[in-house]
Parts: structure tokens; sequence; C-alpha cells
């Protein structure tokens, strides 16, 4: 059987409860047993140990109980019969307790689950009496999904006893990892915070819904929670009827007072869970939580930032390259594609070290979905749920070209309040048309002969196209600011209004081509790492003012009813987008030609009334004006 990597990056999160009283805990963050013993009960010279299985899941950290049944370095199946036991843990003085649980971690790998194992609590550490005892819990796993497993040990309260794992009867599955071991009362009425849900940015007079994910870490069921959500001046105190079954997570928990001001504001929102079926939380340590909220004056239309991770060695990645030519295409004004490249000619180290992609292709969407996996279903699902959220700026560019070093004047018009902001402006410059001729511009290619089904014309390719034959598009080539965008680019302070500006220099290599070339530019929110918003333009237009055709242009009439008339147009051919206040485009002509100073007239009947944004696009020039329908 073949297997993947045995570090494989799983993004998901291990949250326990906070007990009353922990009686004990072991995260193996030393490396080593810490006084568990490990027995290799069917003798094949395979057992327990203590692993760095940070990268299956940064839960794990740096040490964690780690069997196999398959054999990466020998890639033989195994028949695991290994048990390992904790040191006497004293419960004595656990007496005064009316419940006591044991919580631990554990894992498998998704592609080969069914590695099965019991749970111990005896008195004696012997091996033999260990297997012979009646587990506690028995396990099969059918995914490789993080759980958090809980039983309640209640009978062995104020008893001195051991903690075994046992992992046994399967073969040939991959590996079981547990870690996080505790022992621990809960409290009768517990609920944890887990996190909240709240869009970040909203226009105005607008309802926002909040809604919290909570565990239940208490002995109880919960029936109902208390919730209040204070903006710094006024409490909103409500109790949600939510029934949460002991140790399950519920993600739906909905507070009935929306989030809406009439006003341009800027708010970080104070978040308790204060009783817990009517009765005070007793655990009131992990019942607090906070959520940052601007309300915007205008909405700006949002571009959404995918960078895909890829190489010239990995199989599969021309799937990457099909569904990114067809974003391109099928999504031209919404989607921008940066091809961030592993392990080729082409790499960027800085770049390929802040994807921190996982698996290839993968991609992260606005740096908010990370690591996901790469189809154009995928990429299009993911565009538009992005693409129709409410942005706080807009971002263009102006700059010179002077040979081959170029200027490029960012720009970014907030339409928010902040006292004290943690933005970055930032620069990824890429190309298109992207050729070489040595060894490392082949690309690996699975779709060879349609085994794996059509993939775009690779599957007319051979397995290891030639690079003669490979034009590799939207590469990135540099990161203008850093990954993380360019240091006190953005003040900490910014009015409805303004415009902040930083000037990038970069100079193009000689074995580039400026007419290939586009610099992408970003808004990077320093306390999650989200690009905000972000606009491509192409390098070698940059002399060219981005955001204005003319001073002149105008809409008339404004408000309109029936028609509105753009006039004092340049001579050219236009594209016409008119947005809703969400960024929705709600109507767009493409190719109509206009002769100098002849207004272009377009239709607004039917569309529901309020304010749009009409932007007027000619091939590097752009222009943006707000129109109201009456």
């Amino acid at each position: 059987m073949k297997k993947i990597t045995f570090l494989i990056a799983f993004l998901l999160t291990s949250v326990f409860g906070f007990a009353q009283n922990t009686y004990y805990s072991e995260d193996f963050e030393t490396g080593d047993l810490n006084g568990w013993t490990i027995n290799d009960t069917d003798g094949d010279g395979f057992n327990w140990a203590v692993l760095n299985a940070g990268g299956i899941n940064s839960a794990f950290g740096t040490g964690a109980l780690v069997s196999f049944s398959y054999d990466d370095a020998s890639t033989t199946a195994l028949t695991p019969d290994n048990l390992v036991t904790s040191p006497v843990i004293d419960l004595s003085s656990s007496t005064s307790e009316s419940n006591l649980y044991l919580f631990f971690d554990q894992i498998v790998n998704g592609s080969w689950p069914g590695d099965k194992y019991s749970v111990y609590i005896t008195t004696s550490n012997d091996p033999a009496t260990i297997n012979a005892a009646t587990p506690i819990l028995t396990v099969t796993p059918t995914t490789g999904t993080l759980t958090n497993k809980f039983i309640n040990i209640s009978a062995y309260i104020g008893q001195t006893v051991y903690v075994s794992f046992r992992h046994y009867d399967c073969t040939d599955q991959y590996y079981l990892v547990l870690d996080n071991v505790v022992i621990k009362s809960l409290a009768m009425n517990d609920a944890s915070l887990v996190s909240a849900k709240l869009n970040r940015y909203s226009l105005q007079s607008t309802d926002n819904t909040l809604t919290l994910t909570v565990k239940n870490t208490g002995v109880n069921t919960i029936t109902n929670l208390t919730v209040n959500w204070n903006d710094g001046v006024t409490d909103h105190i409500s109790t949600i009827n939510k029934t949460i079954a002991v140790g399950a997570t519920s993600t739906s928990v909905i507070h009935p007072t929306k989030v809406n001001y009439a006003s341009v504001v800027e708010k970080e929102l104070a978040l308790t869970i204060t009783a817990v079926n009517g009765n005070a939380d007793s655990v009131m340590s992990n019942n607090t939580g906070t959520k940052k909220f601007n309300t915007v004056s205008q909405a700006s239309p949002k571009k959404v930032l995918f960078e895909e991770g890829t190489g010239t060695w990995c199989g599969w990645c021309p799937r990457g390259a099909v569904a990114m030519e067809y974003m391109d295409t099928t999504y031209p004004n919404e989607f921008i594609g940066v091809a961030v490249h592993n392990n080729d000619p082409m790499m960027i180290t800085e770049y390929d070290n802040g994807a921190d992609f996982s698996g290839f292709p993968g991609m992260n969407v606005d740096r908010v979905v990370l690591g996901a996996d790469v189809s154009q279903t995928l990429m299009a699902s993911n565009l538009n749920t992005r693409k129709v959220l409410t942005t706080p700026v807009a971002i263009d560019a102006t700059g010179a070209v002077n040979g081959s070093n170029i200027t490029i004047n960012a720009n970014a018009t907030f339409r928010t309040v902040f006292g004290n902001a943690n933005y970055r402006l930032g620069v990824i410059v890429t190309e298109d048309n992207v050729t070489g001729t040595a060894t490392g511009y082949n690309q690996n290619n699975y779709y060879a002969g349609g085994a794996n089904g059509a993939m775009g014309g690779y599957e007319s390719l051979p397995s290891s196209v030639p690079a003669a034959q490979m034009v590799y598009n939207h590469v990135g080539r540099s990161l203008l600011g850093g990954y993380d965008g360019q240091a006190d680019s953005v003040p900490t302070t910014i009015t409805d209004g303004q415009t902040v500006e930083y000037t990038f220099n970069y100079t193009v290599p000689a074995t580039s081509n400026i007419d290939n070339m586009h610099a992408v530019l970003v808004l990077i929110d320093q306390d999650n790492g989200e690009v905000v918003n972000a606009k491509s333009v192409e390098l070698a237009t940059l002399s060219v003012n981005q955001n204005q055709l003319t001073p002149s242009v105008a809409l008339y009439p404004n408000p309109a009813s029936d028609f509105v008339a753009i006039n004092n147009l340049k001579g050219g051919n236009y594209t016409v987008t008119l947005y809703d206040m969400s960024g929705k485009a709600v109507q767009t002509l493409n190719n109509k030609e206009v002769i100098e100073n002849q207004a272009l007239t377009i239709s607004v009947k039917g569309m529901a009334r309020g304010e749009y944004i009409v932007n007027v696009a000619n091939g590097n020039t752009s222009y943006s004006s707000h129109l109201l329908v009456k």
C-alpha cells in the first residue's frame, strides 16, 4: 500500500474545556515518555514512541504518543499489539468531587483510518493484567478528523490508578496519534466560547448576525445560554435556546440582536456567556471573546486573491494551472491569481515559506482560506463567497516606467474610521508566459494518457512534459514589502475618505519581459493576515493613471430612473459595470465602442431603487462614480 508522507498538516483545532480541578496532565512536549511505559506485545520491534506530530495537527505541538500499523521505511504492513501505560496517578484527593473525566486528543490518517485502540483504567500496571481487563473505551476510527475524547471515570474517584492505551487488532493502516492526556473534574454547567462569526465590515444601517461557536464543557446537557455583546456603551443580553450535548460543540448559537449602526463607526464588541441553563457559569475563564466591527460609508469593488501552491515536480499540479486559466477567463474582473512555486527554478523562497502550503496543488484565498485543495469548482465557490464581502478600502496605483526601473505608487482609499489600524500595503510582482530550457522546467504530469481523466489537454501530453512545451503563467516573481506587507505603509489613525499612499520600487530582471508582468497590490490586515482587498495592474502601463480617465467624466442624470449617460469619454472600447453597495456586479456591458466625447448611455430600468457604483474601464484606465437609482 502506498502511503503519503507522515508529516501532513491538517488545519484543525482541539478545544479542551476548563476543569474545576485537574488531577493529571501530560502533553509529552519534552519529547520523552515521562514515566509512561511501553510494551511490544506482538514482538515485531515496533512500539509506541514520543514523536513530533505537529505537522499532522498543531494541537500536538512537538511531542505526542505515536504507534504505527504500517512502516514507511520498509513499506511493510504491520499488525501491532502495542501497549503504553501511564505512571501511577493518585486520585485520593478527588473524594470531594462529584465527577471525574479522562480527556485526550486522537487522530489517525484520513486515507487509512482503521487504527483500532482501547483505553483502560486499572489499579495495576502489569501488561498482562491490563490486556485481560475490560476496556473503558474501544474505538476503530473511520475518519482522519482530530477528535477530543472524554470519558467519565467517576468510578475511580479516590483511587490510585494507571491509564493505558492499546493499539491492536488492525493491520496495514498507518498511524495512531494520542496526546494531551488530562484527568479533571467538570463543572455541572459550563460552556466554553470557542469562537464567534460576524461580518468584519458592513454598510451603514445594515443588519449583521452574530453567531457563536460554543462547546459544552460541563456535566449537564446545555438547553439554553445567556449571552451578552457589549460595544463599550450598551449591553445586548439575551437568553438563547440551544441544545448542546455534553462534550459537543455547536456552531450555530445565534444572538437575536443584530449588529447595526447608522453612522460610520469602529467597534470592538465584548462577548460573554453569562449563564448556562439559567445558572451562573461556574468557570468564567472560558466564556469571553471579542470581535472587531466597522461600518463603511460606501462599498468598494472587491477582488479576490488566489495564491496557488505549485511546482514542476508535482504531477497533480497541472490541475492547478488549468483551474487558474479557467478563473482568468470566467471571472476576469474579480479573480487575481498568483502561482507560488515550490522547489523548482521559479521558486521565491520567501513567498514559498510565507504561503506555507501543506500539499500541492494547494490554494490560499485572501489568506483566510488556507491550504485548500484546488479545482475549478472549489475556486469558483471560494470566489463567489469572498467577492460579495463588504470591503473598507479601494486600492489603485499610478507609477512610472524608466527602462527596467519601475516606480509603483500604491494608494488605498478608506471608507471607514480606525483609531488603531493595523494594516500594511504590499505588492506581489507576477509574470506570464514564463519559459525555460533547464530540466527543472519540465512539468511532471499524472494526467498523461488520460489515466486520471481529462485535464485541459494535459491528458494528451507525456508524463514529463518537456520544458520546450511548457509556458507558465501567474508566476510570483517578487514580494515588495515582504510577505506580510510593508511596515509603516499605513498609519494607525484613519478617517473616512482618507487616501493612504506608499511608493514601491522594482527593477525588472533582464530575464523577464515587462510586457508580461503585473503588480498585484494588496492591503493586509496584520491582526489575522487577511488580504482585505487587492488589485492587479500591468507594469508596463503604470505611467498611466489607473484611476482617472479624465476629470471631466460625468454621469447624467443622477439620480436616474430610466437611462443614464456617461459623458466626456475619450474615444475607445469600454466595459461598463454597475455594482450594488455590497460590491456585487448587477449589470455588465462589454465592448462598447465610443467616439471622442460621445455619451455612452445605459439603461437602469427595472433596477431596485438605491445607490450603485458605476465603473467604466478602457484597457489600462478606469473611472468610478456613484449613481442613485430612484
